[in-house]
């Protein structure tokens, strides 16, 4: 036999708030009571003349928006990402040191690991570092 634990559980998307189901209904007044079909249909019809206008002007804010909210995450993935140099340049550098220290220990003096060292141009003030 089936289980129908988890039959009926909705999700998010499918759960309708009580604040969605009162904009879907029409308050009962006196005045909403008496009106006709006719006249019910003319003023569901009425706009205001600067509707499109505050329409458009709301499309431009939500389209900034997003454009503000989107600037946003890419300066967060710069972040991430100069984070994320340093942290995998730190690991080397902790990795190297564990094996040069190792090394060390481990009595082989002389069989320390060799590294390349970038060449140095001339003209430029750069110090060798010897260890």
């Amino acid at each position: 036999m089936k289980s129908e634990a988890l039959r009926n559980i909705g999700t998010m998307r499918q759960v309708r708030t009580s604040l969605d189901i009162a904009r879907g209904q029409r308050c009962k007044t006196t005045n909403s009571l008496s009106r006709t079909k006719d006249e019910v249909q003319y003023l569901e019809h009425l706009a205001d003349k600067r509707l499109p206008q505050l329409l458009e002007k709301e499309r431009r804010q939500f389209g900034a928006q997003e454009a503000a909210i989107e600037k946003s995450r890419q300066q967060v993935l710069k972040a991430r990402e100069k984070l994320a140099v340093t942290v995998n340049r730190n690991r080397a550098l902790g990795d190297q040191r564990r094996q040069l220290q190792k090394s060390r220990w481990g009595g082989e003096g002389a069989a320390l690991p060799k590294t390349e060292t970038p060449a140095i141009q001339p003209g430029l003030r750069q110090m060798e570092l010897t260890y």
